[in-house]
């Protein structure tokens, strides 16, 4: 599986139960990273002999109250390993809907502002961890299986290889179309153009004509006198005879 991993580029690692499997991960396979279960998540002394390893933590809150989570955090801490990545997490397979609480993604990122925060799903289907990159979740696990039927008690909530597809597309698009908290339009100004109105005159009018409220509309494209400049308009004498349904511009009015 390393060698497999290794040559098509993903990392490879897993989730070590005792020490001894942790050695092996670590020593031998040079795992970059290391999982921590949620049945672990209060093994406090495992979590710190995996903390001493120096590698990344990724640890799934499962099973575990908040005042559990900020122990298993410190514990890992205090053993001089701050690269902490932290699991919203719900140990049922599979959960129902209304159990999953991703709103706890915020709780934990307002709880620990210095880690990421990702989730751990054992749903179905691909709903729901999309719905947790929406929240901000920058690493989402999900179980994968090549046969839904396949002997197993966690094949039936596992993503299929379409499904995984999905998944990892969909939140590709979700993180990149995020974007900033900053109100700031990014169409330009041809495109504003092209949508916005310009103010129009709805009738034939002389020379010498007050424009009044009924004689004007609003029309695309834009680019010319904006709907927002219509007070400015209103009371305003044309200079030349204008034609119904002509764009009105400053050169039209005194």
């Amino acid at each position: 599986m390393k060698s497999f991993s290794d040559e098509i580029g993903i990392d490879c690692t897993s989730t070590p139960f005792s020490k001894k499997e942790a050695d092996f991960l670590v020593d031998k396979m040079q795992t970059p990273f290391i999982k921590v279960a949620s049945m672990d998540l209060n093994n406090y002394p495992f979590l710190e002999y995996l903390a001493k390893k120096g590698k990344p933590m990724i640890i799934s809150t499962g099973l575990s109250e908040l005042y559990e989570i900020d122990k298993a955090v410190k514990t890992i801490e205090e053993a001089g390993n701050n690269q902490i990545a932290i699991l919203h997490c719900v140990a049922t397979y599979p959960p129902e809907d209304s159990d999953v609480n991703l709103n706890n993604i915020k709780t934990l990122m307002a709880a620990y502002p210095e880690y990421q925060i990702g989730f751990s799903d054992h749903t179905l289907g691909t709903v729901i961890p999309l719905a947790a990159v929406t929240l901000g979740a920058c690493l989402i696990e999900k179980h994968f299986t090549l046969d839904k039927n396949m002997e197993g008690w966690d094949h039936k909530v596992s993503a299929t290889k379409d499904e995984m597809k999905v998944i990892v597309e969909g939140s590709k698009r979700i993180a990149n179309a995020m974007g900033s908290f900053r109100i700031s339009a990014t169409e330009s100004n041809e495109k504003k153009k092209e949508f916005r109105r310009s103010i129009v005159i709805t009738r034939n009018m002389a020379k010498g004509d007050t424009i009044k409220i009924e004689d004007i509309d609003y029309k695309r494209p834009g680019g010319n006198l904006d709907p927002e400049m219509t007070e400015l308009i209103i009371g305003r004498t044309v200079n030349k005879n204008l034609e119904n349904d002509h764009v009105l511009t400053k050169e039209d009015i005194i």
